[in-house]
């Protein structure tokens, strides 16, 4: 019997088009963007971290560099995803690593995609 792949409930940071130019992610999961679903635009890449943790999200974000490190600190898991691709490739990607994710407890994690 074939298991079923787990639903994560994902943030897109500021940087990231609008979750309708991702249709796989966003059939499969909850997906939420931070200015356009959630109203934070303009947050602190803190304020990004701490939202996640509050409401249990993985980020997916451009903003590496300042991120991981929240992430970790705050036990966040992160997603980096390099500037240079596009989003219908971004959204096969991000697919294949979420598939290849069996944890269930955020960690701080970090995944560059690239």
């Amino acid at each position: 019997m074939a298991t079923r792949q787990r639903r994560f409930k994902l943030l897109l940071d500021e940087m990231l088009p609008r979750r309708d130019k991702y249709p796989q992610l966003n059939n499969y999961h909850n997906i939420r963007h931070i200015a356009h679903d959630l109203k934070e635009k303009g947050a602190s890449d803190e304020e990004v971290i701490k939202l996640a943790k509050k409401l249990g999200r993985i980020v997916i974000t451009k903003n590496i560099k300042h991120l991981r490190k929240l992430g970790e600190e705050h036990n966040v898991d992160i997603l980096g995803v390099v500037e240079t691709l596009a989003p219908e490739q971004l959204d096969k990607k991000i697919m294949a690593v979420l598939q290849k994710m069996k944890f269930k407890k955020m960690k701080g994690r970090f995944t560059k995609i690239t």
